[in-house]
């Protein structure tokens, strides 16, 4: 199942004022987190669309608006990198467009260069499946990208129906992922009220189709010519415009070997990626399977002053709480690392 979290879009912004105590408050969460259970556990609960949710409301934001992802990765962002546990690249409009320097300057900063584009082509994979795979009508417009040292990574991205109001979370972790077919239901869970029925292509159930994907892409002009099997016509949703035509036929140039360089291609959307289907499906004589994609309460207030208006006092007071335990662990852990070298000093002495 793929995590999408389905929310009305909300106007404004954070102000200020709250902006700054949720980039502290969010950190002393995110750090309390990682000196108990590592890196690698946050990466995995910021997959989890309840608990994102659940932070999001924790910390001050709109319990139901398209907002609890966009301000919560912003707050997240500038609280955490530069830790030297995770890095977060990417974000909301131009931002987004930055992933891949990002990352760049992220797995540097982590000294795992190495990772840099495996990464980078994991991001595209992942905003194209996204965007092109799973709904109609549907525009990312927030992608982020966050890993740690130990190479796992999750991604946190929003989208909006371009015919509503609506945007729709999806989110991913690398552990979760098929590495034999990215495309393959790559999502964690799923969370929405809306209810559509959409070619999913990263169905299960369309794994043939996916596999069958660079096959098609060769016997477009024969389908197009009316060399299909006799028992079909041509679908009405294949796309037969001259641009999809052009773009198939530089795909089928470039002989791609697998669904994954298929979406690696420049050019290539929902709509001729929905037409490849369609094609496995008249050379396969199989059908394609629809299905409907959508299958804390508040901490310290809100923004808008629902359920009440955030308590500036007590949130502080929460904060220095919270960064108090930071700082008290580091100190704990700095001061086993003195008694420690202090013992290997002595010991090394003795033996002289």
């Amino acid at each position: 199942m793929h995590s999408a979290t389905e929310l009305p879009l909300h106007g404004g912004k954070a102000p200020r004022w709250l902006f700054h105590r949720m980039v502290r408050l969010s950190g002393a969460i995110s750090n309390v987190i990682m000196d108990e259970f590592g890196a690698d556990e946050l990466l995995l609960r910021l997959s989890d669309p309840n608990w994102f949710q659940a932070l999001s409301c924790a910390i001050g934001y709109d319990w139901h608006s398209s907002g609890t992802t966009t301000v919560t990765i912003g707050a997240l962002k500038e609280a955490l990198n530069g830790s030297g546990e995770i890095f977060i690249a990417g974000g909301k409009g131009k931002a987004g467009m930055k992933t891949p320097e990002d990352i760049e300057k992220g797995t540097a900063e982590l000294s795992i260069s190495a990772e840099s584009e495996k990464f980078k082509e994991n991001s595209r994979l992942s905003a194209k499946i996204d965007s092109a795979l799973v709904y109609d009508r549907l525009g990312i417009y927030h992608h982020s990208f966050i890993f740690s040292k130990s190479r796992k990574w999750t991604v946190v991205q929003q989208g909006m129906f371009t015919d509503s109001d609506t945007a729709v979370r999806f989110q991913w972790f690398s552990e979760s992922v098929d590495k034999n077919d990215i495309a393959n239901e790559p999502h964690i869970a799923i969370h929405s009220h809306a209810h559509i029925r959409s070619l999913d292509l990263t169905s299960h159930d369309n794994a043939w189709a996916r596999s069958s994907g660079a096959e098609a892409i060769h016997e477009y002009n024969k389908i197009l010519n009316h060399s299909y099997p006799h028992r079909h016509g041509i679908k009405p949703d294949i796309d037969l415009s001259k641009r999809a035509q052009n773009v198939l036929k530089v795909a089928s140039e470039l002989d791609p070997k697998d669904y994954k360089e298929i979406l690696l291609t420049k050019g290539i959307g929902r709509a001729t990626l929905r037409s490849l289907a369609l094609v496995s499906s008249l050379i396969y004589d199989k059908e394609l399977a629809y299905r409907d994609p959508v299958l804390y309460s508040y901490n310290l207030g809100g923004k808008d002053g629902i359920p009440f208006p955030v308590p500036r006092m007590t949130y502080d007071g929460v904060v220095r709480e919270l960064e108090g335990m930071v700082d008290s662990a580091h100190v704990e852990t700095r001061e086993k690392y003195y008694i420690l070298k202090r013992l290997k000093d002595s010991l090394s002495n003795g033996s002289n």
